[in-house]
């Protein structure tokens, strides 16, 4: 978005190549209005300029990434998410944000592999976009998030983290960020993942279990044992945990395991609480349902993980 004199009259330009008027020839009060439009759309009140109420994906792009709501998040992981709309622009054209489908998403791959991306790479940028689809839907944009399924990068055990990493972690979370602490206490002890966790509600909590709300909008029940119980236990309503979105989950983590001296991403914890349900000697099928897998398969990954470290440890026997 940009502010442009034409014969005299000020004018915003916004992407999308649509443009207003500000019916002014006065610099001083056109910089003034355009001030005021920026913060405008921001807000959102001025975000959908299409016929059929939906932003392009580059009007998307710019109040995506320049959202308060998201201003905690480094510069980094702004400029990812920009290169990765960037990349489903390419594959759709600019085209209103409700109209992006799995096809689109697959050209996104084709485009990648033509270019010799990196499974890893194109995994990154999917990754971003499927972000920016979960907070458009979250803003109303788009009623549903398109299927967006990573790229096979070959069969690589889920990281589970020691038992010093895990103090270290919580160690700075609860000296940094309370709420983190809270968070990340809470998924060791549930294998929840981040999108369940911000979603959690007192309501849900019930004869010392919590129903949570998965993917598909599936449920299961979890008990509240150990530090999850700890986190739960305050009698209330409304939303457990404080942050609204993901990202800024990710985002936090990411900060307290750098300076704890620990690399981690958010989800080895779900595979860290799911290991360590094992190795106490809680059936598999029970992992299974408190994970919420679909098939008993995705949670015999954690099993290999079990005999692995089973065999590394008697490796150490010596005569």
């Amino acid at each position: 978005m940009r502010l442009f004199q034409h014969r005299d009259t000020w004018y915003v330009a916004f992407p999308g190549g649509k443009r207003r008027s500000l019916k002014t020839k006065d610099a001083r009060i056109a910089k003034g209005l355009f001030a005021e439009i920026k913060k405008e759309v921001l807000r959102g009140n001025i975000l959908q300029l299409e016929k059929d109420n939906s932003p392009l994906l580059s009007q998307y792009t710019e109040w995506y990434t320049e959202h308060p709501d998201r201003s905690d998040l480094s510069p980094d992981t702004l400029r990812a998410d920009a290169l990765g709309l960037k990349k489903l622009t390419d594959a759709a054209g600019d085209v209103p944000i409700n109209r992006i489908t799995d096809k689109h998403i697959q050209k996104i791959k084709s485009l990648c592999r033509a270019a010799s991306l990196r499974p890893a790479s194109i995994n990154t940028y999917l990754r971003h976009i499927k972000g920016a689809m979960r907070f458009a839907k979250d803003a109303g944009l788009i009623d549903a998030v398109p299927v967006i399924r990573m790229v096979k990068t070959g069969q690589a055990l889920p990281r589970v983290m020691t038992d010093a990493e895990i103090k270290a972690i919580q160690a700075q979370a609860d000296k940094t960020k309370p709420e983190m602490g809270r968070i990340i206490r809470f998924a060791l002890f549930t294998g929840t993942r981040r999108s369940e966790i911000i979603r959690a509600r007192y309501e849900h909590v019930q004869a010392g279990s919590i129903t949570i709300y998965g993917k598909g909008g599936k449920q299961r029940t979890i008990p509240l044992v150990g530090g999850a119980g700890d986190v739960v236990k305050a009698q209330d309503i409304g939303k457990i945990f404080s942050y609204k979105h993901t990202s800024t989950v990710s985002n936090y983590y990411r900060e307290i395991t750098r300076d704890a001296g620990v690399k981690s991403r958010f989800h080895d914890l779900r595979h860290t609480a799911a290991t360590q349900m094992l190795t106490a000697g809680i059936p598999l099928e029970v992992v299974q349902k408190i994970l919420g897998h679909t098939e008993l398969r995705t949670t015999q990954i954690y099993a290999k993980v079990v005999q692995d470290r089973l065999k590394t440890e008697m490796e150490k026997l010596k005569y």
